[in-house]
């Protein structure tokens, strides 16, 4: 098994995994995640400011080293922040000369493709139609799509640190400007709400830091202990109102850091990008989600995998029933949300987000399951 490395430079926070690829599927090794802050901006974020660029390459470089010590090739992918700055040739440039990382600036309608590849290897939904939002700092990718298909996508211009800088200057939230962001997200996502609407969905899902917190926040407002894994973790309208109500009512960002299950890091643009997800939830029509671990980085790996090999992923509707939303007192399962056990082996005790049934084997119907430990366990 040949080990591969994936890099996301999103405009809020680079992420990296190194994972060791096989004929099914994925095992993460490494997982790495800096907050780097790239882009800025209100509207446009036409400049990559000076300090961003350093705070870049230097998150480059160790990641790049990272992927080194493990003998993991890297391919890194650039999103919103970098593909709409007039001076991303520099940091590319710079990026190559100083860091030793080719950069790779995509499109929104790729980056929401690769996103639903990643996804696809997390949550069971290959079989059913999917509507798919990833919110990340700079844009919000929206894609329905079903058996690996993008039947429509369309990537927006709405971010947590976008909309943090147009309305919530400095992390103050008040009423009046929760207000014009609601609206303007709906008004933003408007467009794409016809045809979503004409192609239909029976599962949503979501992905990325910004949703991923505001279902911790979700749990912790029910009572729940912090779970291992969020992996499939299933929140509805009413939880995503609870959890506005708690954020709106902190009215700066040291104030929603005392929000039960928020990430420290992530208080100063949190309302944004749950306001940009009330937005999605009404303009789409949703009335719960499912969370998906996977995202852009996990795209990428599997991509790679595909242009090395030439040919097709075979095993992308037996998805990896990796763990449900377990807690992190308890190594079994914790059933929150009507998914397929993690291990078609009933007795199989391994934690599940190390756990996994592969699935079919390629041209036929036998089953063959790999269970391995995790550290620690």
């Amino acid at each position: 098994m040949s080990l591969l490395a994936a890099l996301d430079l999103g405009t809020n926070s680079f992420h990296l995994v190194i994972a060791r690829m096989s004929e099914t599927g994925f095992e993460i090794v490494t997982r790495h995640k800096e907050t780097v802050r790239l882009g800025h901006g209100a509207g446009d974020m036409k400049v990559l400011e000076p300090d961003a660029i350093e705070r870049g390459l230097a998150a480059l470089q160790r990641m790049r080293r990272l992927a080194e010590s493990a003998g993991a090739p890297l391919r890194a992918v650039a999103t919103s922040a970098v593909r709409e700055a007039e001076n991303a040739e520099a940091f590319i440039d710079r990026a190559l000369a100083e860091a030793g990382v080719e950069v790779e600036v995509i499109s929104g309608v790729e980056e929401a493709r690769l996103i639903h590849l990643g996804i696809l290897q997390a949550v069971p939904v290959y079989d059913q139609r999917l509507i798919m939002c990833d919110i990340g700092g700079g844009s919000t990718e929206v894609l329905v799509g079903e058996r690996g298909e993008v039947l429509t996508s369309r990537s927006f211009k709405l971010g947590a640190v976008r909309l943090t800088d147009r309305f919530f200057p400095g992390g103050k939230v008040r009423p009046e400007a929760v207000a014009e962001c609601r609206h303007f997200v709906r008004s933003s996502l408007t467009p794409l709400e016809r045809e979503v609407s004409q192609h239909g969905f029976q599962v949503a899902v979501g992905s990325s830091g910004t949703i991923e917190s505001v279902a911790k926040i979700a749990h912790a407002l029910g009572g729940g202990a912090p779970l291992r894994t969020y992996n499939c973790f299933e929140f509805t309208r009413s939880d995503l109102q609870a959890v506005l109500k708690a954020l709106t009512a902190a009215p700066t960002t040291e104030q929603r850091r005392q929000v039960p299950g928020i990430e420290p890091e992530r208080a100063d643009i949190l309302v944004a990008g749950a306001l940009i997800l009330a937005g999605v939830f009404d303009t789409f029509g949703i009335k719960r989600m499912q969370i998906s671990e996977n995202a852009l980085r996990e795209g990428v790996l599997l991509d790679t995998a595909l242009r090395q090999r030439g040919g097709v992923w075979h095993h992308l509707d037996d998805v990896s029933r990796r763990g449900c939303a377990i807690s992190s007192s308890s190594a079994t399962t914790t059933r929150l949300t009507p998914s397929r056990s993690p291990c078609s082996r009933s007795s199989c005790s391994m934690r599940p987000t190390a756990c996994t049934d592969w699935g079919r084997t390629h041209g036929t119907t036998s089953r063959r399951e790999r269970c391995w430990p995790t550290s620690g366990s």
